[in-house]
């Protein structure tokens, strides 16, 4: 196959005057150097240029890491210290200032448990950001049911408080 393939170039090249074969030489070697260029040399070159252009971004990134790193470090300790545990009375007086009321509720080394029956959904959900923030208290499970009167849902939480520094 390859031999009948050189064959026809051999004769297509023979019928060519010298001027003709000289362009087409000088054509083909322009295409095979673009060639080269385009898969070779342009993707490394434009990559490089990209590289350096990051590097500098990176470095403050990696930099601000470490610092954010060092001041986790630094205040870990302290997040871990003065976390009271935390009583079914200190729940019940968080909902008595947002006007709500457990109707079951159960307090268990770090784990608090609790129903609330027709309470408004901005209201709730604002409980519960107060009671990540003032006891660090995490949402386990949620299960929220929509009442007939608009923002009011039916509640049910089990959140756990994380009172050392691991998460």
């Amino acid at each position: 196959m390859i031999s009948v393939w050189r064959a026809q170039f051999e004769q297509y090249w023979s019928e060519r005057e010298p001027r003709e074969r000289k362009t087409l030489t000088i054509g083909a070697a322009v295409v095979v150097a673009a060639l080269f260029y385009l898969t070779a040399i342009d993707p490394a070159y434009t990559g490089r240029i990209a590289l350096e252009k990051s590097i500098p971004v990176q470095r403050q990134q990696l930099a601000e890491m470490n610092a954010l790193s060092v001041q986790y470090n630094q205040l870990a300790p302290q997040l871990s210290q003065g976390i009271e545990p935390v009583t079914r009375e200190m729940i019940e007086s968080a909902l008595s200032t947002r006007g709500m009321k457990a109707q079951t509720l159960s307090v268990t080394d770090d784990t608090v448990k609790l129903q609330i029956q027709s309470a408004g959904y901005g209201n709730l959900m604002e409980w519960v950001a107060e009671m990540q923030k003032s006891f660090r208290l995490v949402v386990e499970d949620a299960k929220l049911t929509a009442q007939t009167e608009a923002g009011q849902v039916n509640a049910s939480f089990t959140m756990r408080q994380i009172r050392s520094g691991a998460r």
